[in-house]
């Protein structure tokens, strides 16, 4: 027997050596993902590239209040708690989903899905003449589950979509600044609302 074909045997023998146990890990894998499939039949029913739709279902906004009260910067520069709820209110409306403000909502129910929308804005004045807003949107829920450890029951906030920006402008304009710039972001939500629902 030459070197040539002993090195042959040898490496037949270490494919077959390898070969068991990749083919058993295999045999192994295709078992557990059989097993997964049957124990989770909803995961196979769900539309193929719609795993980011989060926003699928939901056909209720409720905009909270924001607290501009707390910094004086906000009134110096124009803002308003009617200027924020509004330009919300209206364009996420306009987007076709059913918003209204706190102090009006009916309550969440598995009829009525819903999210609230929740601004931010940080203000400060900058010199006497330029203000500088961060303003944000995001929308999230509150659900109640059941931790199987303890039994104990607990509310956890769930974010489904968050988005925000920073305005920088003259103090006689930045209130317009900022609706126009929460505007843009209750447009983007409401966006990415209809495409979910799709």
């Amino acid at each position: 027997m030459t070197i040539e074909q002993d090195r042959e045997r040898n490496g037949a023998r270490e494919q077959i050596a390898i070969g068991r146990p990749l083919r058993r890990l295999t045999h192994i894998c295709a078992t557990a993902l059989l097993t997964l499939s049957c124990v989770f039949p909803g995961a196979q029913a769900q539309t193929p590239g719609r795993e980011t739709a989060v926003l699928e279902g939901v056909n209720m906004a409720v905009v909270m209040p924001v607290d501009l009260a707390a910094n004086p910067a906000n009134a110096e520069c124009g803002l308003t708690e009617p200027l924020v709820a509004e330009a919300i209110q209206l364009t996420v409306q306009a987007a076709g989903l059913r918003t209204e403000l706190l102090a009006q909502a009916q309550p969440f129910t598995t009829i009525t899905p819903g999210v609230y929308l929740i601004p931010t804005i940080a203000t400060l004045r900058d010199s006497s003449s330029l203000c500088v807003t961060w303003l944000s949107l995001k929308a999230q829920s509150a659900h109640t589950l059941t931790l199987p450890s303890t039994q104990q029951r607990k509310t956890v906030q769930i974010l489904y979509w968050d988005r925000g920006m920073l305005l920088s402008t003259p103090r006689g304009g930045h209130a317009g600044a900022v609706a126009a710039g929460l505007r843009q972001l209750a447009s983007d939500f409401g966006e990415q609302w209809r495409r979910d629902q799709r």
